[in-house]
């Protein structure tokens, strides 16, 4: 891995409590999320909504006690999104009378400002952001035995959708399992690609093919189609990259995955693939509407785009929030995309912001070295494509690798080339 354990437990005991806070969050995360339903009993026993208030309290005082280490343009386009976000959540607040609702649909929708801004100051060399990213894959290990005993046992949860069973443990969606699963493979192949001995690499080699084959084990258990596209995706990065840091390695890990294929055969892929697409086929065959691709997704953004372009032009361009209306249902996972979300959350100028955010980010990881490159738009990817069919923006796991990430590709060269 990125440092050995005493390592890490070393780096995490030296940590201030205004940032140590944090870590705490990524390693219990997957063990609060399982508690979901209790929020239906009372929120004052739903561990989620505990962590939900604490995190944007302790991130507030992180930002106002600790210095940031370097401006960076970024930090303003992140300032002008947060305030337009922040406009719409005002506009949330005062029309929903200050209801419980209106203050968790606030904390959710700036969750990413806030923790981008305390992320900033947490994140000053590359053993912060290693810390981080290892402390995501030791939380990785309660999805891991979760989903080992309804392999083995019995499953937990499950749901059918297009005719397949997916399984998705005590958590609220089978999302939460896919992005454990990616966020944790994708770490898993940087640090494989940042190895810098021969032990490294033969431990990490272990950890590499056994983090591979359980996240194909999760896949074809979880029927997810975002996610089989992100893992291909985040597979021919890191045989792109892998390839050009040792040919011989890339050829034989090319070798292993065509020999994975080639045993999974035809029959693997009519089973789990095909009932996933089969809407979509059947739309470009022409039996069935436009508005059924992506299992009708398309046909819900295209409603919900209609009541947005229907709004008057300061709704427009500032987001459905301002019509102080009972916006819930624009804003949140039930849209199905984060493109979309966006823009019906913050309009035309906070989309426009967000788009010129991606693309900083974009231009500032492919400046960086190899293995920091593939890490960046290997994450990108997945927000990307996840964004697509879903709202990654709205689940705490994915940006908790996202932000620090983003943050650590702020910090100036020397910075980076010294760590």
């Amino acid at each position: 891995m990125l440092m050995t354990y005493k390592e890490w437990l070393s780096w995490f005991r030296n940590l201030n409590w205004t940032v140590k806070w944090f870590v705490i969050i990524v390693l219990i995360r997957p063990i609060v999320d399982n508690f979901y339903y209790l929020k239906e009993i009372s929120p004052l026993i739903s561990p989620n909504y505990i962590v939900g208030i604490l995190t944007p309290i302790m991130a507030l005082y992180g930002i106002f006690t600790m210095k940031m280490p370097n401006y960076s343009r970024l930090d303003s386009y992140m300032r002008i999104f947060t305030l337009i976000s922040g406009l719409g959540c005002l506009a949330i607040l005062i029309s929903d009378s200050l209801s419980f609702n209106s203050i968790e649909q606030t904390i959710k929708i700036t969750f990413t400002s806030y923790m981008y801004f305390f992320l900033r100051r947490m994140i000053v060399t590359k053993n912060d952001l290693h810390g981080v990213l290892q402390a995501f894959v030791y939380s990785s290990l309660v999805v891991v035995i979760s989903f080992g005993y309804e392999l083995v046992f019995q499953p937990i949860n499950v749901q059918i959708s297009r005719g397949l069973e997916r399984y998705q443990g005590n958590y609220s969606d089978v999302l939460n399992y896919a992005l454990y699963m990616c966020g944790s493979l994708l770490i898993i192949c940087y640090a494989y690609l940042s190895r810098d001995t021969e032990k490294d690499r033969t431990k990490n080699i272990v950890i590499l093919v056994g983090g591979t084959i359980f996240a194909f084990l999760i896949l074809f258990n979880i029927h997810h189609t975002a996610s089989y596209v992100v893992i291909l995706t985040i597979l021919i990065l890191f045989m792109v990259y892998n390839f050009k840091k040792n040919a011989i390695i890339g050829l034989v890990f090319i070798s292993i995955l065509g020999g994975v294929g080639y045993f999974l055969g035809s029959e693997t892929v009519d089973e789990k693939l095909m009932p996933l697409i089969e809407t979509d086929i059947e739309v470009y065959e022409g039996e069935r509407s436009n508005e059924m691709l992506l299992h009708g997704r398309v046909g819900r953004w295209t409603r919900f785009l209609e009541y947005f372009f229907e709004k008057n032009m300061v709704v427009q361009f500032l987001g459905l929030p301002l019509t102080f209306e009972n916006p819930y249902m624009y804003i949140g996972k039930g849209v199905h995309n984060d493109f979309v979300r966006t823009l019906l959350s913050v309009g035309y100028i906070g989309f426009t912001l967000y788009i010129v955010i991606l693309l900083n980010i974009f231009n500032r990881a492919i400046r960086q070295k190899a293995t920091m490159q593939f890490l960046a738009l290997g994450v990108l990817s997945a927000l990307f494509l996840y964004s697509i069919s879903t709202t990654p923006l709205l689940y705490p796991p994915l940006m908790y690798i996202l932000l620090p990430i983003t943050c650590m590709l702020t910090l100036p060269k020397h910075v980076m080339d010294n760590n």
